[in-house]
């Protein structure tokens, strides 16, 4: 751990670099591996497969990360339903980090401030009490009414790991690491649970 910190405090391209030779090969649902001439990128389950589409450019893992194996547009980059049967082969580190920050994205900026201790993360009640406009009406959620949603629709439906808690003055939560994996991590609420809390605000029935 101690060589990864060296690494981050020197620059995203080095992270990568040390975490490869610290055998780490799978952020989210993507597996990387090192070969003869330079990197392989595919679905963690397709990676004992032969008959996969073949990729060479990294700047194709943008379309790759758009849309689902039913063809249906992902608005949410870390959703659990990247799309199968693919592979991107890359010939450099370079290309592995612009590919890696397409397919999930921040991913290893956010990893890079854990591993310096500079991550900050911002509770849910900070955040939609500084919402404007149509999505103020947010920051009336209750703490139980908001963790109905990171259990209907974080925890189901993405897979950071959230290290914000709900109210201002909780302890922040710390990430579950695992051997030769990139966590991915959630700093702050996205729009889309911003937009589900305004739907509950006003779903209420009037008192």
């Amino acid at each position: 751990m101690e060589s990864l910190r060296i690494a981050a405090s020197k620059g995203l391209r080095d992270l990568l670099a040390a975490a490869i030779e610290a055998d780490f090969f799978q952020v989210g649902q993507i597996v990387f591996r090192s070969t003869s001439d330079g990197f392989r990128l595919c679905h963690a389950d397709d990676e004992s497969r032969t008959d996969l589409q073949v990729y060479t450019d990294a700047e194709e893992a943008a379309g790759i990360a758009l849309f689902d194996d039913a063809g249906q547009y992902r608005p949410l980059k870390t959703a659990p339903n990247l799309k199968h049967g693919w592979e991107l082969r890359v010939p450099d580190l370079k290309g592995l980090h612009l590919a890696l920050d397409l397919l999930y994205p921040a991913a290893l900026g956010n990893w890079r401030a854990l591993l310096l201790s500079k991550t900050v993360s911002t509770p849910l009640r900070d955040t939609v009490n500084r919402q404007t406009g149509m999505y103020r009406i947010t920051g009336l959620i209750t703490d139980e009414e908001a963790q109905g949603i990171v259990e209907k629709l974080c925890q189901p439906g993405c897979l950071r790991q959230i290290q914000w808690p709900i109210p201002s003055d909780a302890p922040h939560h710390k990430p579950l690491l695992q051997d030769g994996v990139i966590p991915l991590l959630c700093t702050e609420a996205c729009c889309l649970l911003i937009a589900e809390a305004r739907t509950v605000v006003k779903s209420r029935k009037p008192q």
